[in-house]
């Protein structure tokens, strides 16, 4: 046993001085700091990980739940829309999270505040009494909005009329000339007024938003908005020529008591008996009833007694005119006559019912003699544009009549062509950005009476001239409210505007889209006011452009075109392919406007949305609206995706 215990002694005193030993102990002492360490460093990365999950989902809910509002009025339903995309993007539980709160509200100034919380329990830091971290975020959001230009382009046509609870029912819009309470045109009112406030809620004290207006129908009021340079000095219109010719007449200036012949041309003969009427039965105090009737029907016809021309004003049948000579032959015709002068007068004589150019002489075949009434060779286009007046002779019978432009214009130049992609050249109409230099380019005013629907006798229409006495009939035209050029504007104004808006005419997509864009566009003839903002930021530029139904071109009204059947500057035939050309100049106009990186957005109001409208738009910016309270919800989306949504915390 002593043996035993002297090994033991050995072995122990062998093991202390053995130094190798060391690092065991060493090694045991450092795992404590070592595992606090690293037991930190994974704790700490989950809490990262989680902390930055949950801001994301905090952010994420308000800027669904600011989306989702119509106005600054926060509801349960944009509260809950706000959670549903927390819970999206931070389900119970992740990370193992426990205890999850989140919740949003707003203080009705448009800003939507969130909150979440939750504990995450800890891993290896359990060990050194850390059991858990507390995981809190707070988040908003509201809609800031920078430099934007928004240019509405409305059809404002008769269907705009239609009550939104009976639009299959309103066949023919054209002719609901009265607007009812719940009218189309009433309800776009609200939604463009919605829409402002909208915007108006979102933008930054420091940006520019300007918004403009296009009405259309069959044609645009924007000539009051154009430079006076860019409008034409002459133009030819379908109208009409007044013809006159020299007419000779005789007035009278002496007259006397005369015995009236039997034969009217003896008057002036020396021969008595030419100047005897019967009586009756060789009776001097009895009528002959053949002459006396006989002398009645002298009355009023004249005669020549040599050079001179007589009238016979009234005439008398008289017995006993005459005392001698055979009792049958004793009475006579008594007749007051007058010498006439010879006159020439000029004086109208018809119309030529043809394409008449102003500033030119004797057109269509006139050939109106010296001294005729001032005609068209005295019209200049140039007059017209100090006070929208202008006198034509278009007036009844030739005569010089004032006419007042309303604003609405004739396009420039057109090319007569089925294909628009690519546009044809000298198509200056479909040139979103043209500055005009020639009389080709330049617009022109519409002066819907001094223009004619040139029928014929069986009221067909007729291409050669027409010449008549009748009076034709004037086309119907339907200028709408004179367009709006983009500028800053309050609600009062905008209110005011979209009130006075009235709803006429046909439908043409494509001249609502290119006025459009003219004014929008950072080129062309609004480009100084345009290009830049002041604050020197980009400008984001929007066309929302609706209509309440598909293109419906009408060969016969004055439009923007003219009269298509007559004019032809659109069409081959001036009927058939009339709308499929319509059509392919509106794609045109709309692939102009989106490379300018202009962003349209198309609201088909009370019909299905067509594959054109679709085509127009800008991708996925193409909304149907079937009544008054979808309008105003799609102007409301439109609006709140115009205004980019930002994080303010």
């Amino acid at each position: 046993m002593g043996q035993e215990t002297q090994v033991r002694r050995s072995f122990m005193r062998s093991l202390l001085r053995d130094k190798t030993a060391n690092t065991i102990a060493i090694s045991a002492a450092a795992m404590v700091p070592l595992m606090a360490m690293v037991g930190g460093g994974i704790d700490a990365s989950r809490y990262y990980m989680a902390a930055s999950r949950m801001q994301a989902a905090c952010d994420a809910g308000a800027l669904a739940a600011r989306r989702s509002m119509l106005d600054d009025e926060f509801r349960a339903e944009d509260r809950q829309v706000g959670l549903n995309f927390f819970d999206q993007n931070f389900n119970d539980g992740m990370f193992s999270s426990t205890d999850r709160t989140r919740d949003y509200a707003s203080e009705g100034d448009g800003v939507v505040t969130g909150t979440a919380s939750g504990k995450l329990p800890t891993t290896i830091m359990g060990a050194f009494g850390y059991d858990e971290f507390e995981l809190s975020v707070s988040c908003s959001a509201e809609i800031n909005i920078s430099n934007t230009d928004i240019m509405f382009v409305l059809d404002v046509t008769g269907s705009m009329n239609c009550p939104d609870t009976n639009i299959a029912g309103c066949v023919n819009g054209n002719n609901n000339n009265t607007e009812v309470a719940n009218s189309l045109i009433v309800g776009l009112r609200a939604a463009v007024v919605n829409f402002y406030d909208t915007v108006e809620t979102a933008t930054s004290p420091n940006a520019q938003v300007r918004y403009g207006f296009v009405p259309y129908a069959p044609n645009v009021n924007v000539g009051f908005s154009l430079p006076r340079a860019f409008m034409a000095n002459t133009h030819t219109y379908q109208s009409r020529v007044p013809r006159f010719h020299n007419v000779t007449t005789f007035q009278p200036y002496s007259d006397t008591v005369e015995n009236l012949p039997k034969v009217i041309t003896n008057l002036g003969s020396t021969n008595q008996s030419d100047y005897r009427f019967r009586n009756a039965n060789n009776n001097p105090n009895a009528s002959n009833s053949t002459d006396a009737a006989l002398c009645e029907s002298l009355d009023g016809k004249t005669y020549w007694v040599g050079p001179e021309q007589w009238q016979v004003l009234s005439d008398t049948y008289t017995l006993n005119v005459f005392t001698t000579g055979s009792n049958n032959d004793r009475a006579g015709c008594r007749g007051r006559v007058r010498k006439l002068r010879e006159t020439t007068t000029l004086q109208f004589r018809d119309y030529v019912y043809c394409p008449v150019t102003t500033g030119v002489a004797n057109q269509c075949g006139s050939a109106n003699p010296t001294g005729s009434p001032a005609g068209w060779e005295t019209v200049n286009l140039s007059t017209l544009y100090d006070d929208n007046r202008i006198m034509m002779p278009t007036g009844t019978s030739g005569a010089m009549e004032q006419l007042t432009w309303n604003g609405c214009i004739e396009e420039a130049a057109s090319v007569n062509s089925a294909t628009w992609n690519p546009v044809p050249n000298n198509a200056f109409d479909l040139d979103i950005n043209l500055v005009p230099a020639t009389e080709a380019q330049r617009w022109k005013p519409m002066l819907r009476d001094a223009v004619f629907r040139r029928l014929d006798s069986g009221n067909n229409r007729q291409l050669s001239n027409r010449t008549t006495t009748t009076d034709l009939a004037n086309p119907t035209h339907d200028c709408p409210t004179a367009a709006l050029r983009l500028a800053e504007l309050d609600r009062g104004e905008v209110t005011t505007y979209v009130n006075g808006l009235r709803a006429r005419g046909s439908t043409y997509h494509d001249i609502g889209m290119i006025w459009g864009a003219r004014f929008i566009s950072p080129r062309g003839i609004f480009q100084a006011d345009n290009e830049s903002a002041p604050n020197g930021d980009a400008i984001g530029r929007h066309i929302v452009f609706m209509t309440d139904g598909l293109l419906a071109p009408n060969v016969d009204l004055y439009g923007t075109y003219g009269m298509e059947w007559w004019d032809r500057r659109v069409t081959t035939n001036g009927s058939t392919d009339q709308k499929a050309r319509h059509e392919a100049r509106f794609q045109a106009a709309c692939r102009a406007a989106r490379q300018e990186n202009i962003t349209i957005w198309a609201v088909s109001f009370g019909e299905a949305l067509s594959p054109e409208l679709v085509s127009c738009a800008s991708p996925g910016r193409a909304y149907e609206a079937r009544n008054n309270a979808e309008l105003t919800e799609a102007f409301q989306e439109i609006a709140q995706k115009i205004a980019a949504l930002r994080l303010t915390s």
